[in-house]
């Protein structure tokens, strides 16, 4: 079927004219990702330069019409941005090597955004103190009774830290500066909170008999975790960041020719010795591709 929209004040007929491609990589953590999608060309129904040719817009301002085509542009923006914002925590979350989810909460409702930003960024400046290569990706989420709470994707947490000349255990030094900061509350990692003898559960991927968890698929659970309320949050306000020691490479975005899906994937589909595929999966009606890859985790 013929699609037209108005492209610039003109009315166009859509068309769809080949692939566009992207790749990351990501060779400190053996990560990769190949997408290919369908690009679209607006070809006008008139001359962009004659004032015949161009869309009449109708005063509609105060109308019931008028709210619903702006409620709908609000949920369109709103869906790209999350898009936009899932895909750039994947990358930081794969790029940084995360191995853990770290959720940090309070006892009392507390419902102050503002705090609970400082509260993390004073929790950040004391474990950096004891763990310089500490990296998180992290998010601001309201709990169902209104109080804040912090979600990080995590470095992978050494068993003891030397802290005031002494070995403790890593999840009770990041609970103590958690209480430290915000006087009660707890903190929770991969799920697995203090067991009966005071001691922390076994960490994500280091549970007996099991091998190390794919860092791909972590990332892909934790951006769309950490990105689920995106458009639901304070108005000019970023709800989810990154610590400042994790560098992104750019993705490579070239355009192929206008062939079927069933040509494209062979011409670009790339799993090379020793990686493994995370995620490999083909879009409604074809119209997008994504291929994401690892190197394999050890056995």
């Amino acid at each position: 079927m013929d699609q037209y929209v108005a492209h610039k004040g003109v009315y166009c007929q859509v068309h769809e004219v080949g692939w566009r491609v992207k790749l990351w990589e990501c060779p400190d953590t053996g990560q990769r990702e190949v997408m290919a999608w369908r690009r679209k060309a607006y070809v006008p129904l008139g001359d962009y330069d004659d004032p015949l040719s161009k869309v009449v817009e109708i005063d509609q301002s105060g109308t019931e019409l008028e709210a619903e085509r702006l409620e709908a542009a609000r949920l369109r923006s709103l869906a790209r941005s999350g898009a936009r914002a899932k895909r750039s925590c994947r990358f930081r979350i794969k790029a940084s090597g995360a191995a853990h989810l770290l959720t940090l909460t309070y006892r009392a409702n507390m419902q102050d955004y503002d705090q609970v930003r400082r509260d993390w960024k004073a929790f950040v400046r004391k474990v950096v103190r004891y763990w310089p290569e500490f990296r998180a990706v992290f998010a601001f989420e309201r709990q169902a009774r209104g109080a804040w709470h912090v979600h990080a994707a995590i470095s992978r947490l050494p068993t003891y830290f030397m802290y005031q000349g002494q070995q403790v255990r890593s999840y009770a030094l990041l609970r103590r500066f958690w209480l430290s900061v915000c006087g009660d509350g707890n903190i929770d990692v991969d799920g697995h909170r203090k067991n009966r003898f005071g001691l922390p559960s076994q960490s994500f991927g280091e549970r007996r008999g099991r091998t190390r968890e794919s860092l791909a698929k972590l990332a892909g659970y934790v951006s769309k975790y950490l990105t689920k309320d995106y458009g639901s949050g304070l108005v000019g306000r970023n709800r989810w960041g990154s610590t400042q020691n994790i560098d992104v490479p750019a993705p490579e975005i070239f355009d192929l020719p206008d062939v079927p899906l069933s040509d494209v994937i062979p011409a670009i589909f790339d799993v090379r010795p020793g990686e493994v595929i995370a995620t490999h999966r083909i879009g409604s009606f074809g119209k997008f591709w994504v291929l994401y890859v690892e190197t394999a985790p050890p056995s």
